[in-house]
Formats: structure tokens, C-alpha cells, sequence
């Protein structure tokens, strides 16, 4: 007796199993609480690099963990699988909305430049709103398209993240206020991510290799 076989739903569910192992949490959270070390090497880093190359340097180093955790501890686990029709689409999806929201950043970034330059100036709350508009719809339609339900709790902290630096900016010193700010939602999204990680390494031991019998 033949069964029909659903291909969406099988590659809804290996969409599914592709962030159980919490890999991605891990690395989300290493780099918002690597944020919480942002005043430090700010003071290091030559100025007109300075506000953006840690940010840089903490995402070029999660990308690598991630490869490296990928090949030598998650693909041995669960094999490689070419993408279906219904992954490209989604795929094609995901770099739709990256483009469009990595312009729209870039737009935003250039009109605070002006702004700044002609002495309009976006602080407190009404920058942390203003950085919500701009960074939420991200992660809603990632968590959507990825099936990937956590992310709506994560794009909350880093938004939560940002809105207590931003809210706390004349209350407390720079060297404080950001291991605060971003380092205790890091800490959250990274432990996070370790349990699921540790779930996952459980439930999904290395197999062993057979021996031939002579």
C-alpha cells in the first residue's frame, strides 16, 4: 500500500529541525552580549570605525562558529539534504526581505547622518521606537517564514536591549549601562540557545560506525 507523500510538509518539518539544535540562539546571543564590551573597544578602535567595526567583528565570528558547528557537529548528526522547491522559495524569500530591510537600515543610517550633521538629533525613546520600526518586522517575518517561533521573543530582547540603553543614557556611565543592557538579554538568548543545544546533541547522538565482519 503507497502513501502519498506531503513534500511541503516534510520540508516545513526540516525547516523545523534546522534551529532545534539552538545553534543560532547561541550565536544571536554572543553577539548582543558581545555589544555589552561595545564602549571599550569603541575607545580602542579608530574613530571613523568605531561604531560599527565590534559590531562587525562579533557577527564575522559568529558566522565562522556557525559553519564550524554546522559541518563538524551538526551535519554528522543529521546528514545534508538538498533543498526542494518549496526551501528555494522560501530561500528566495529570505534574501527578498534581508535586501530590503539591509537597504532600508542603510537609508535610515544615511538620513541620521544627515540629521545629525544639520543638528537634528534622535535620542531616548523616540530613537529606540523609531530603531523597533526599522529592526521588528525582521524578525516577525523570519520567525514566519522560518517556522521559527523564538525568534519573535529574541527580536523582543534585542529591541528591549536597545531601549534600555538608550532609556538609562543620562542615568548611568557608558561602561555600565551597556553590560547591562545588552548583556543580560545576550546572556538570556545564549543560554537559551546552550539548552536547546544540549537537547539536541542528546537526542541526536553521533552514530556508530559499523564494523565489518570478516
Amino acid at each position: 500500500m503507497t502513501e502519498n507523500i506531503d513534500l511541503k510538509t516534510i520540508e516545513k518539518n526540516i525547516l523545523k529541525v534546522g534551529h532545534q539544535h539552538g545553534l543560532f540562539d547561541m550565536m544571536i546571543g554572543f553577539i548582543v552580549g558581545g555589544m555589552a564590551l561595545g564602549p571599550i573597544f569603541r575607545e580602542i578602535l579608530p574613530s571613523p570605525y568605531r561604531y560599527f567595526l565590534w559590531p562587525l567583528i562579533l557577527v564575522i565570528i559568529a558566522c565562522l562558529s556557525i559553519f564550524i558547528f554546522v559541518k563538524y557537529v551538526i551535519q554528522p548528526r543529521t546528514g545534508i539534504f538538498k533543498p526542494g522547491p518549496s526551501l528555494k522559495s522560501t530561500g528566495k524569500k529570505l534574501f527578498l526581505v534581508t535586501a530590503v530591510q539591509f537597504i532600508t537600515h542603510i537609508i535610515f543610517i544615511i538620513l541620521l547622518g544627515i540629521g545629525d550633521f544639520n543638528g537634528i538629533h534622535l535620542e531616548g525613546i523616540l530613537f529606540s521606537l523609531i530603531i523597533a520600526l526599522f529592526f521588528m518586522p525582521l524578525f516577525v517575518i523570519l520567525a514566519f517564514l522560518l517556522k521559527y517561533p523564538r525568534l519573535y521573543f529574541i527580536g523582543m530582547l534585542i529591541w528591549l536591549a536597545i531601549f534600555i540603553n538608550e532609556l538609562m543614557y543620562d542615568v548611568l556611565d557608558s561602561r555600565i549601562r551597556w553590560p547591562i543592557s545588552y548583556g543580560i538579554p545576550g546572556a538570556i538568548i545564549f543560554f537559551m540557545g546552550l539548552v536547546f543545544f544540549i537537547r539536541f546533541l542528546r537526542r541526536y547522538p553521533l552514530p556508530k560506525k559499523e564494523v565489518a565482519k570478516i
